[in-house]
């Protein structure tokens, strides 16, 4: 394992010490000073997060916004670091659950059920709030680069009750736990490249993830959008929103658009309301719409 590597696993097992041996209401508080540390230290990062705040929120206060951005951020690394050191494996304690009837529903129709949700608040526990209802979950996850880091992350997520299944190979194994009836999350929030459906998020055209479309179209499973709300030192709230039904028209490439531009609109609701909330610092507009692309998603 490269030197880098061995240096950052330990920098992580140090927070997780750290982390360990405060209360919550210290973690909160260390972590909030983290991430004054981060937004005063990282300037290119800090200076795309003010930009995007500006571009898409231009009647809020685009800097102080952006040092609550990093100050979630910082919150949620220090309350991780204290999850993947410990042992548990009950959450119940620490979330508060509302519209998980949509998805005990969704369920009842044996289709499975695709949970979307974004970068948005400690969205790590969203799964874990998925399993400790009771209910199948797989979540769909990019492996981080250090290895050891990685299944680190992986042995907490299925201490946890959920089952990873690795970006690279997700397809095949997204489309088997759906006709398994069980619930699949995916985060849809981050730039899709140029294959990507280009649709309105913030006033602007985002190439987006066209995936929980094209799964529930082609399944039969619902879309559910789900958020996880910040209320308190390691205290949250999971909220499930109303199903997106999928009701194919024929036209593939027009239902896929349309149900893209769907859940990215809750998405955005969410955002507005707890802007502080949302991982800003991603260049989510880095891509630009093709020149050579059908006019019902063009600029005008």
């Amino acid at each position: 394992m490269k030197l880098q590597y061995h240096l950052e696993y330990a920098g992580v097992r140090l927070l997780i010490a750290l982390a360990r041996s405060v209360s919550p209401k210290t973690g909160t508080w260390l972590g909030e000073r983290l991430g004054d540390v981060a937004f005063d230290m990282v300037r290119r990062r800090r200076a795309l997060t003010i930009r995007h705040l500006a571009q898409a929120l231009p009647s809020n206060d685009a800097v102080r916004t952006a040092r609550s951005v990093y100050r979630h951020l910082g919150r949620m690394a220090v309350e991780h670091a204290r999850m993947l050191g410990s042992s548990v494996t009950d959450i119940s304690d620490r979330i508060s659950v509302t519209g998980d009837e949509h998805v005990a529903q969704a369920l009842t129709h044996g289709n499975g059920v695709v949970l979307v949700t974004g970068h948005f608040g400690y969205w790590e526990l969203l799964g874990a709030t998925v399993a400790s209802l009771g209910l199948p979950i797989a979540v769909v996850a990019k492996d981080q680069h250090n290895p050891a880091v990685n299944q680190l992350i992986i042995r907490c997520r299925e201490r946890l009750g959920m089952r990873v299944v690795p970006m690279a190979s997700a397809t095949h194994a997204v489309m088997k736990g759906l006709k398994r009836n069980e619930c699949v999350g995916l985060l849809v929030d981050q730039d899709a490249g140029p294959g990507g459906a280009f649709v309105r998020f913030m006033g602007r055209l985002a190439s987006t993830y066209q995936g929980p479309a094209v799964f529930a179209l082609r399944t039969g499973a619902p879309i559910v959008p789900c958020f996880i709300i910040r209320e308190g030192p390691e205290r949250h709230r999971v909220v499930f929103e109303a199903p997106i039904a999928a009701v194919p028209t024929g036209n593939e490439e027009g239902d896929i658009q349309r149900y893209t531009q769907a859940y990215t609109d809750v998405l955005e609701r969410y955002i507005l309301t707890y802007p502080d909330h949302w991982f800003w610092v991603h260049r989510r507009w880095k891509t630009r719409l093709p020149e050579r692309t059908p006019e019902h998603v063009s600029e005008s």
